[in-house]
């Protein structure tokens, strides 16, 4: 092979394997917590600032009847801010984590945001994603506001699966009705783009795009989407 060429093929694969040993490319420098197997049905972790955090990471003593958990860490939200707050781990009754926010100094209980993994880099929001109790894997921002936990909003819920109907579909060019934009026979790949509610916006093979109207409810074994489906109890 041309010389060139070698050294070209040579960055292109330090560039890949740069990329694959970033934990994180959305939020750099973070160091990373990984939550008990034992404790949640998807693997998860906690990202954080080693400089606004002290790692606690120990087990929860759990009232009589109360699902098990872990204390992870006690850190600031924002590094403009003094007051901290401890994040727990909580693997909820059946399979349903959630990371609970307390308030150190007072105890009093902020909120709870369900969700397998969470970031806290230190701006002032947290940042948490999940597959429980969800139709797919989802990303949520949230902010603690005059001592409440508050969800900061997304017009819609970004989805990016490629999968394959299970059920043959109907893309139609509005989430209530108009002109049929594309028919998907059972068996065909796609791409669902987002989701905004109950509807779907899908991509086609070809590169069509249209909306859906999902059943929500659906589990593993009547999917209508491969892998598109409520996975929960």
């Amino acid at each position: 092979m041309h010389p060139r060429r070698l050294a070209i093929l040579a960055l292109s694969l330090t560039l890949i394997s740069a990329r694959a040993e970033q934990p994180d490319s959305s939020f750099p420098g973070l160091k990373t917590l990984p939550i008990p197997e034992d404790l949640s049905p998807y693997p998860g972790k906690l990202s954080y600032d080693s400089g606004l955090a002290e790692v606690i990471n120990k087990p929860l003593k759990p009232e009589e009847g109360a699902p098990e958990g872990q204390r992870l860490v006690a850190t600031k939200i924002s590094r403009e801010e003094q007051t901290r707050y401890f994040i727990d781990f909580d693997s909820g009754p059946s399979a349903d984590p959630a990371f609970v926010i307390t308030e150190e100094k007072t105890g009093k209980l902020i909120g709870s945001i369900g969700g397998e993994s969470i970031v806290i880099p230190g701006n002032g929001f947290l940042y948490i994603s999940g597959r429980a109790n969800r139709l797919h894997q989802e990303q949520g921002k949230f902010a603690i506001r005059d001592g409440k936990l508050v969800e900061i909003e997304q017009p819609f819920s970004y989805v990016g699966l490629k999968s394959k109907a299970k059920v043959p579909l109907k893309l139609l060019a509005k989430k209530d009705g108009g002109e049929v934009i594309a028919n998907i026979p059972a068996g065909d790949a796609l791409e669902v783009v987002l989701r905004d509610g109950e509807h779907l916006l899908i991509k086609t093979n070809f590169g069509l795009l249209g909306w859906w109207k999902a059943n929500t409810s659906v589990m593993h074994d009547n999917a209508e989407i491969e892998d598109l489906y409520y996975a929960g109890d």
